[in-house]
């Protein structure tokens, strides 16, 4: 899970779609990416473990140009980063192309594990995401209604479950595809599941976020409405 990309308050309908949007887009750039260059590489004549190192390339300098620009580097790109150098050491070192196929794996089952553990913390990670799209009164009403309702809580916990789970399932099936099917197909095969799996997180989210919203009249991800309604602070 990668870092969400701010956008202005709804003065109307909650959409839990603009939240995912900006880490989709980014997830996209990850998988698609790779995939291009690695197959690319490979017709060109290039071996495999060649092929899939260079197709690490395209995420590093993600990173790179996310912290030149924001002049840091958050905790999951940082682990990211030392993935893919860890795994490309390993391939040097004669791991093979088996150990660079299961980096991408790794981190999936890594982020879900940091994931589904924020679950039972006292600030989950879709609370965190929600709180870093709003600002000032906005922020503080979300927190009210983190303080106030366990409902609102409740809803936030179960949506964290569900992401850390999809990036667990994720990890677990790249995992087992790369160590045990043909090496070439599984750069395509591991790719396609993650945009599958991805789509199906975002539709439940969107689905679930709606139908909280219509029984408890709460927003998951936007302003609850009494902060809406407040008149600007002078």
């Amino acid at each position: 899970m990668k870092d969400m990309a701010s956008a202005p308050p709804s003065a109307t309908a909650e959409k839990p779609t603009g939240l995912v949007r900006g880490p989709l887009l980014s997830l996209a750039a990850d998988i698609l990416l790779p995939l291009v260059v690695y197959y690319a590489a490979r017709a060109l004549g290039a071996g495999q473990a060649p092929a899939l190192l260079l197709s690490g390339a395209p995420p590093a300098l993600r990173l790179l140009a996310g912290a030149v620009r924001q002049h840091r580097i958050d905790g999951v790109d940082l682990f990211t980063t030392v993935l893919l150098a860890t795994a490309a050491l390993a391939s040097l070192l004669g791991g093979g192309t088996r150990v660079l196929l299961c980096k991408d794996a790794v981190l999936s089952l890594v982020v879900g594990g940091w994931v589904l553990g924020t679950a039972f913390t006292h600030r989950p990670l879709v609370f965190q995401l929600g709180q870093r799209r709003h600002r000032g009164t906005a922020a503080r009403a979300r927190s009210k209604a983190w303080q106030d309702s366990a409902e609102f809580r409740r809803g936030l916990r179960v949506l964290t479950v569900l992401w850390g789970a999809e990036q667990l399932l994720d990890g677990g099936l790249g995992a087992l595809a790369a160590l045990t099917l043909p090496t070439d197909t599984v750069p395509l095969l591991a790719r396609a599941q993650s945009v599958t799996l991805l789509a199906l997180a975002a539709v439940v989210t969107a689905v679930y976020s709606r139908r909280f919203r219509t029984r408890h009249g709460l927003p998951l991800f936007g302003i609850p409405t009494a902060a809406r309604r407040a008149p600007p602070s002078p």
